[in-house]
């Protein structure tokens, strides 16, 4: 975002939060089928934890284009867009917690490291 890619950084943050929305929705059974109903899952759940970080994440990311757009446009400061970004960057964290095993570290990908081997 620093850079300019303002696009790119929010095709990225919209690909995490839909991940991350799915991956919580589907570990509760709930269909996923559409970005409604994504959004409806995402906002049950931050009512229900009462937190606003998940419960307003898509509304963040909406507000996060047109802040980017005002700042392409020089009609504000792109220090708004790093603090709508950071509300983002908490929501997806908290999500992710949710997902058993989702704070935990990735497994190396080091093909040094002991890994089972499923190819039998």
């Amino acid at each position: 975002m620093q850079r300019g890619q303002w696009s790119q950084a929010e095709d990225l943050i919209w690909g995490s939060l839909v991940a991350a929305t799915r991956g919580v929705a589907l570990w509760y059974g709930e269909d996923t089928g559409d970005d409604t109903k994504l959004r409806e899952f995402l906002r049950r759940v931050g009512e229900a934890e009462q937190d606003r970080y998940i419960r307003d994440a898509f509304d963040h990311l909406s507000a996060m284009a047109d802040t980017a757009e005002r700042v392409r446009e020089r009609r504000t400061r792109v220090d708004y867009l790093i603090l709508a970004m950071d509300d983002l960057d908490e929501g997806i964290d908290r999500l992710v917690a949710r997902i058993p095993g989702g704070d935990e570290p990735l497994p190396s990908a080091d093909p040094d490291d002991d890994v089972a081997d499923f190819g039998g």
